[in-house]
């Protein structure tokens, strides 16, 4: 029990270190992809010269879907699941995994898998998921899906996360988006380069949100793991005590007994 409880210690500070580095990689790309989907949110507002940014019926959805490879990570990729399985059912739903326990889940609720990205390894590869992000475009506008959401788990700080779903394709023109804006160089010289820009930057956003999403369950689950064993530990040397000194008990006595005995 002591050699398990070391094992989860030592599980917990390598959790911790990871979810500090992933939380700085998380504060640098959050603003980027927040000003480059504004961007494009104007340009769609204006043009939809890019198959992107033209909507279509949405009768084939790809779901890409972000989890982890290993499990303890309590319920991390449970929750990830579940958020997938309310886009729809498998003969309407396509799945792109992204990560081990996603993809075993998926394939075996009898969801079509049209791309994957396992395994996922210990932090993100940008250009891994930049590969990823050309094939799954590349789909979309050959008419493989007619619309792309993005489950992953949103990490909220500290040790919170929540399954969240974002449409990506095709692009979704914020409220209040002005749509008399001038763009110099003309929106269709714009628009090639900065879709693929677009789709990139929203895809690795959601890889690094699960990466810390995950190492935060890890680190929960683990300490939660390490105070149980702490707990059984203490309970156990407690009930060790309590037979040894029976036995010690006992043995006095019967020294006892057999010295009056042979008094």
């Amino acid at each position: 029990m002591r050699s398990i409880e070391q094992i989860t210690r030592a599980m917990k500070t390598v959790a911790s270190i990871r979810l500090r580095r992933a939380e700085r990689r998380l504060a640098r790309s959050r603003p980027y992809h927040r000003e480059l989907a504004r961007l494009v949110s104007r340009l769609a507002a204006v043009t939809q010269e890019h198959p992107f940014l033209q909507p279509r019926p949405a009768a084939r959805t790809a779901v890409v879907l972000f989890t982890s490879d290993r499990g303890l990570c309590g319920g991390y990729n449970a929750s990830a699941v579940r958020r997938a399985l309310t886009v729809g059912p498998p003969g309407e739903v396509v799945v792109v995994a992204v990560g081990r326990r996603g993809l075993g889940q998926m394939a075996r609720r009898g969801y079509p898998i049209l791309d994957r990205l396992v395994p996922l390894g210990g932090e993100p590869d940008r250009r891994a998921i930049w590969e990823l992000a050309g094939r799954v475009g590349e789909r979309y506008q050959s008419g493989g899906a007619d619309r792309v959401v993005v489950v992953y788990s949103r990490f909220l700080g500290g040790v919170s996360f929540r399954p969240e779903e974002q449409v990506v394709l095709p692009v979704q023109v914020e409220p209040g988006e002005a749509p008399d804006t001038i763009f110099e160089p003309r929106p269709a010289h714009l628009l090639p380069g900065l879709m693929e820009r677009y789709l990139r930057s929203a895809l690795l956003l959601a890889a690094l949100e699960a990466s810390a999403s995950e190492h935060a369950a890890r680190v929960t689950a683990m300490t939660a793991a390490t105070d149980n064993a702490e707990e059984m530990i203490q309970e156990l040397t407690r009930e060790y005590n309590k037979a040894r000194q029976a036995a010690i008990t006992k043995e006095l006595s019967e020294i006892v007994g057999t010295a009056e005995a042979t008094a």
